[in-house]
This record gives C-alpha cells, sequence and structure tokens, in this order.
C-alpha cells in the first residue's frame, strides 16, 4: 500500500514538472474525496495526475472509485495502475530520457482524459503529457532573458469562407518600438494538431527567446497557422491540408503584411514544419521560389505522400542545381534516426537529392541533420533551433 508521502514528494520535485509544462502550474488538486467540503484542510487531497520523482520516473495518479482498472501508457509501454484507499489508482513509471512525453490513460479500457494532468494536443485529439526535465537539453525552457510575446490573431480567409485564427510571435522589444521591420518565419505543426502546438508543446518561443538572447539567431517575427484546413463539401466539413498553400499567399500573409513591421521580400521570409506541415513547406516554397529563400522540413517530407500533394509538380524546382541554390539560401532537412513514421521518407528524399547532384556536400544550401529521437518534440524542438539559426543571415 502505498503511504501519503508517496503522493506528496519534496517540494523541489513535486513542482518539476511546472518548470516545463505549457500553463507553468498545472490544476492544483480539486479538493477531497466525494462528499467532503471542497475547502476543507484536510490533508485527504487528490494529488495531481502527473507527479515528477527522482531519476526521471514520474508517479501517474488517476481518481476514479468505481473503476473495475485504470490504465496508462507511456512510450508505448503499459502500466497497470495500483486502487488505493479512497478510489485513488496510482503507479510509478520510467519517464525514458525526458522532454515531451505523451502519456494516455486507460478507464475500464477507454482512453480518458486525466483533469489533473497537464493536457495538450495531438494525434487528433487532447492528450495528457509531462514535460520532464533534461539537465543537458535545456535550450527549450523559460529562463531569465527578455521573452518575446505571443498574441492570438483572427482574419477572415476568403480562401476558406471563414474566419481563421494564427499565433504571432514578436521577439522581445518589438511591443515597445513604433518602427524598424523585422524577417518573419510561417511555422506549421503535424497532422492531427493545430497552431496553439508550437508555443504550448513545442516551446517555440522560450526556443527563440534564448537563442535571440544568445545572439544566436536573427530577431523574427513567427507566425503559426493552423494547417488542418477545413472545406464544406456535401453538407460536411472536411479535411484539405493542400489548401494551405491559397490560406497563407492569398489570406495569412496580406494579413500579417498589412499588421505587423515586417519586411516582405523572399530573403525576409520563410517557411518551416513539422510531420505534415513538413510537406505542406516542401510544396509551398518549392513552388514559390518568388515568395520563400528559406525552407525547414521537419521529419520530414519532400516528395508528395499517398492522398497529399499527389499529382502536384513541385519538385521540378530541384531539376536545376543553379537554380537551386539561386533561390535558396537555406533548405534545411531533419529527422530523428528512431523515427518509424518519417525515417524511410527521409531517408528516400536524401537518395533523390543526391540523385540531383544536391547532397548537402555537394550543395552547400542544402543542410541535412539526423536527431537521437522519434517523430516526436524531443526532436522538432531542435530542428528548430537549429533551423533558427540558419535563416535570415
Amino acid at each position: 500500500m502505498s503511504s501519503k508521502s508517496d503522493f506528496y514528494p519534496s517540494a523541489a520535485l513535486n513542482c518539476a514538472i511546472t518548470s516545463t509544462a505549457g500553463s507553468f502550474d498545472p490544476q492544483l488538486p480539486l479538493g477531497r474525496e466525494a462528499g467532503t467540503a471542497l475547502h476543507s484542510t484536510s490533508e485527504d487531497l487528490v494529488p495531481p495526475g502527473i507527479m515528477m520523482l527522482e531519476g526521471g520516473k514520474m508517479r501517474l495518479n488517476f481518481m476514479a472509485a468505481g473503476a473495475q482498472s485504470v490504465a496508462a501508457e507511456v512510450h508505448r509501454q503499459r502500466y497497470e495502475l495500483e486502487k488505493t484507499q479512497g478510489g485513488l489508482w496510482t503507479t510509478v513509471v520510467d519517464g525514458g530520457e525526458g522532454g515531451f512525453c505523451p502519456v494516455m490513460f486507460f478507464v475500464d479500457g477507454v482512453e480518458v482524459l486525466n483533469p489533473l494532468a497537464p493536457v495538450g494536443f495531438g494525434a487528433s485529439r487532447p492528450i495528457n503529457y509531462a514535460d520532464i526535465p533534461q539537465e543537458e537539453d535545456d535550450f527549450f525552457l523559460c529562463k531569465d532573458v527578455p521573452h518575446g510575446s505571443v498574441t492570438q490573431e483572427f482574419y477572415n480567409a476568403k480562401t476558406t469562407g471563414t474566419v481563421k485564427s494564427c499565433l504571432v510571435y514578436t521577439p522581445a522589444g518589438y511591443m515597445k518600438e513604433s518602427s524598424g521591420q523585422y524577417p518573419v518565419l510561417y511555422l506549421q505543426h503535424g497532422h492531427g494538431e493545430n497552431e496553439q502546438c508550437w508555443v504550448h508543446q513545442g516551446k517555440a518561443n522560450f526556443i527563440l527567446d534564448n537563442l535571440i538572447a544568445q545572439g544566436k539567431m536573427t530577431p523574427c517575427v513567427v507566425v503559426m497557422n493552423n494547417g488542418m484546413v477545413q472545406k464544406e463539401q456535401d453538407g460536411l466539413r472536411v479535411l484539405d491540408v493542400e489548401r494551405i498553400e491559397q490560406l497563407l499567399l492569398a489570406d495569412c500573409i496580406p494579413f500579417i503584411e498589412s499588421r505587423y513591421r515586417v519586411k516582405t521580400g523572399k530573403w525576409s521570409r520563410a517557411m518551416a514544419g513539422l510531420s505534415m506541415g513538413s510537406m505542406q513547406t516542401s510544396a509551398v516554397t518549392l513552388s514559390h521560389p518568388d515568395m520563400f529563400g528559406y525552407a525547414g522540413v521537419f521529419s520530414g517530407f519532400v516528395s508528395p505522400r499517398k492522398g497529399r500533394f499527389e499529382g502536384c509538380d513541385f519538385l521540378k524546382a530541384l531539376d536545376d542545381k543553379e537554380s537551386f541554390q539561386r533561390e535558396y539560401k537555406v533548405f534545411f532537412r531533419g529527422c530523428g534516426r528512431e523515427d518509424l513514421v518519417a525515417i524511410e521518407s527521409f531517408q528516400a528524399d536524401s537518395a533523390m537529392f543526391a540523385e540531383k547532384g544536391l547532397a548537402p556536400s555537394e550543395c552547400p544550401v542544402h543542410v541535412e541533420k539526423l536527431y537521437h529521437g522519434e517523430h516526436e518534440w524531443n526532436v522538432w524542438r531542435k530542428c528548430l533551433r537549429d533551423f533558427a539559426q540558419l535563416i535570415f543571415k
């Protein structure tokens, strides 16, 4: 039987998740068991859903007094939680190598959200997650440096006939200035995610804050759109992710350039994305070399995939080596070595680039990097970190 001290370890460890979680302060315990006073001073409180322990381990807690079973999945390993007094289910799991770690809870075999654990978004649904501190990798943490701002904007999109939302990062000092223009990066998420993910899960704003403070990158504005573009068809709303091209060029870019102090030339405009967003980035930037001078393909598709951008001819931009090197200053491709989703396509694209004389050893604008990791934020954060240091030079 677990003791009370197991659920409430030292304050330093218990709060470790708050230094990296998107909300900073995960919801504190809601109160005592059902039927007792909400604001009781008793110590019989429901503990947080995820609590950090020493050595990268986590205690998972789930209050489900009437459940027959509670389980959790972490890094594709399933754990059965033990029922304790008062209907609290709990277990200790290994967080792996740290960083962003999805945690799926199952009550009587049904996947559910834990309301007392951090909530993010992925795979087309809300998910619980932990963000486990990593001593050697702290480039994405909120540090004591000047911080930029993240603003949610709404604009009318003729492309979809709807009002669209985007997040806009402006570097520290932008809001106090009345003049001065910045280059702009259009940054896309992956399939099943939304425009919030690069901030709340990717920590893009903190990554950029830290790089700018260190003098490692050119300060820029970053625009994050929802790439899961929808359209109406036969009375239903369906996905049309290829429409991101029209959404950006016809709606979003004009909106940003009319509202923000951004430079408008191709050498001051970049696009990058992860997974589905990488495919969108490849299609858009290779189709419009007059608009974009930099491209970032994170985990990592250049060639059209089945059901995505089939029939498009943007790969023709790779047929002329001299033109490719003239039109792009950086074409960055990165992927996790253990990425079961993208590594085969990434390697096939590498072979295609080599066949066309565009391997990194022959074409300086083509940058290729492999990272330790899977199809995950721990890789995508590093991709953004490295790509951001190459652009707008």
